[in-house]
């Protein structure tokens, strides 16, 4: 597109232009479930600079958002240095969730934190490799699932195409590219590959479908009426917590507590909440609260409706983090392209 518009106007840049869409990988026989699927949603970036140094600052600006996304999250990732392979280009890092099922092969430096592709680390079998940037020799191999990608293109497709601009001279000059993907599917996907057990899913606070899940009486059960009465206070208040849209109501009361709550757990809900036998207690009703990772409580309204507020504002500070950030960092850029 810019190279059929160009040139531009050097006041015009940086520019970053992004896309959202479905790619289709076309492979013989699929592999990797769902992590390496014929379809799949990808973001797409591309950025525009005047030079190699002011590309080398967007880059760090984008990878800076690309950190806290996946701090987000709240899935253990490693940025590791990679190779630019076909893409080209000067500069280029690989975000990857460890996994056993991982199609890539990564060090990882116990002693300094470096972590790198074996593509790039040049591995040899008969020799030792030492980390790059401690020297030291304790790296570990280990499996990874690349689910972002970054790089530094310089001028490699601008050039032979045509994409300029008009530099301060009015003269034109190819512009100083950058690239950025995330596979959003392959996120999605492999978290819950990481994270989840052979008997539960588990997702990410941000990514969870619900936040709440309520499980109600079995009908015809001799505490469904005193049960319910509980069941629709909750109703009210969870949805008013954290969203009613955010709240998974399993009012199947035909099957048993068991089977709902067995299925509730299959899909990983972050807060399952039980309204039982023990709810129609008199002096003291009780809810039965299920976390992920098998946790149980046993808490009264007051305190289950706690949890719920706990983990709502929990979800608000992960997103209202990010975007404070984001906008001081465009605040500040901005002023310092008037000046």
């Amino acid at each position: 597109m810019l190279a059929t518009t160009s040139p531009i106007s050097y006041r015009q840049l940086p520019l970053r232009l992004y896309q959202i869409g479905p790619k289709f990988r076309d492979e013989l026989k699929t592999r990797f479930g769902l992590m390496r699927a014929k379809e799949f949603l990808m973001k797409d970036m591309y950025s525009f600079d005047v030079s190699e140094e002011k590309a080398g600052e967007t880059y760090a600006i984008v990878s800076a958002a690309y950190d806290r996304l996946f701090k987000q999250l709240e899935v253990p990732f490693v940025k590791v240095n990679a190779a630019t392979g076909m893409m080209g280009g000067s500069v280029s890092h690989e975000y990857h969730y460890i996994s056993p099922v991982g199609e890539d092969t990564l060090l990882q430096c116990s002693s300094c934190g470096f972590a790198g592709n074996s593509e790039v680390l040049d591995v040899k079998p008969e020799s030792p490799v030492s980390c790059p940037s401690c020297k030291g020799s304790d790296l570990k191999e280990v499996r990874g699932v690349e689910v972002a990608h970054t790089f530094v293109l310089g001028d490699k497709y601008s050039k032979p195409l045509g994409a300029t601009f008009l530099n301060t001279s009015g003269k034109p000059q190819s512009l100083v590219m950058g690239c950025y993907g995330i596979g959003i599917t392959r996120v999605i996907a492999a978290a819950l590959e990481v994270l989840s057990s052979e008997q539960e899913l588990y997702w990410p606070c941000l990514l969870a479908p619900y936040d709440v899940c309520l499980i109600g009486p079995k009908q015809g059960s001799k505490e469904q009426s005193a049960a319910e009465l509980i069941e629709n206070e909750l109703l009210s208040k969870v949805g008013k917590l954290c969203g009613h849209q955010e709240l998974l109501h399993d009012d199947r009361k035909e099957l048993t507590i068991g089977k709902r709550l067995l299925e509730a757990k299959r899909l990983g809900h972050p807060l399952t909440i039980v309204v039982g036998a023990k709810a129609a207690q008199q002096d003291s009703p009780l809810l039965e609260v299920h976390l992920s990772k098998g946790e149980k409580l046993e808490l009264d309204i007051n305190e289950a409706l706690k949890l719920v507020a706990e983990h709502s504002q929990h979800k608000k500070n992960l997103l209202n983090c990010s975007f404070l950030q984001d906008k001081e960092e465009y605040i500040s850029q901005s002023a310092g392209q008037q000046h």
